[in-house]
């Protein structure tokens, strides 16, 4: 199991990689620009995990895996609320994505002040909690555009696609870490068969990104 999560790990930077790469070539797609910067620090993210997998591991090593992943948080939320709060039209929807913002980051800032060592551990909750709160927006927008009188041929939309891989990723993996610690407990082993299925619907949602990235972007009112 330990080989295979290595393989699917290094396949999943394969294609945050050509996802990235895909993206530049498609520079004129303004409105995905904060996917691109998200494809971009994961990247970076991936790479640093990867690298601490590498080195000799101690103390220090998964300190700097747990810092960065916990730093990655922020970012993830931030550019994936900013793409959504402008493809989302209700401004009481864009509201709640503002709320929803302050109320993780405040979420997080209490948690790591309140017990400073979990900034430098993993906390499953928290990306929990993150999960939940990035689906929401996404079933705003799937709302919006099942209510809107435009056609749009949404197997070629790339803002639907796009939305639909993050709805997807996210869903799956709110229940995973809700339940990352029973499960790590009461079925030793198996935490290594759910960083697996993370990784390979981590995987899936870069495919998504590639797909809207070939896909023509439609004109939407402001």
């Amino acid at each position: 199991m330990e080989i295979a999560n290595q393989i699917t790990d290094w396949l999943t930077l394969v294609a945050i990689i050509i996802a990235f790469i895909i993206s530049i070539n498609h520079m004129d797609k303004k409105t995905l620009v904060p996917i691109q910067l998200y494809i971009f620090f994961s990247i970076i993210f991936n790479t640093i995990i990867k690298v601490t997998d590498i080195i000799p591991q101690d103390e220090r090593t998964s300190n700097i895996a747990h810092i960065a992943n916990n730093i990655f948080s922020l970012f993830e939320i931030s550019l994936l609320y900013y793409f959504l709060f402008f493809r989302i039209r209700r401004i009481q929807f864009r509201i709640l994505i503002v709320i929803f913002f302050l109320l993780y980051v405040t979420t997080c800032g209490l948690f790591w002040t309140i017990k400073p060592k979990s900034f430098y551990s993993f906390s499953p909750h928290l990306f929990g909690i993150e999960g939940l709160l990035i689906v929401i927006p996404c079933f705003f927008y799937i709302y919006e555009i099942l209510r809107s009188d435009i056609s749009i041929n949404l197997k070629s939309d790339a803002n639907f696609i796009v939305t639909c891989g993050i709805l997807f990723y996210f869903s799956l993996s709110i229940p995973t870490y809700f339940s990352w610690f029973n499960l790590h407990y009461n079925a030793p082993g198996f935490d290594k068969i759910l960083l697996l299925s993370n990784s390979i619907f981590y995987g899936i949602l870069f495919i998504s990104f590639m797909k809207a990235y070939l896909c023509n972007i439609p004109k939407q009112k402001q």
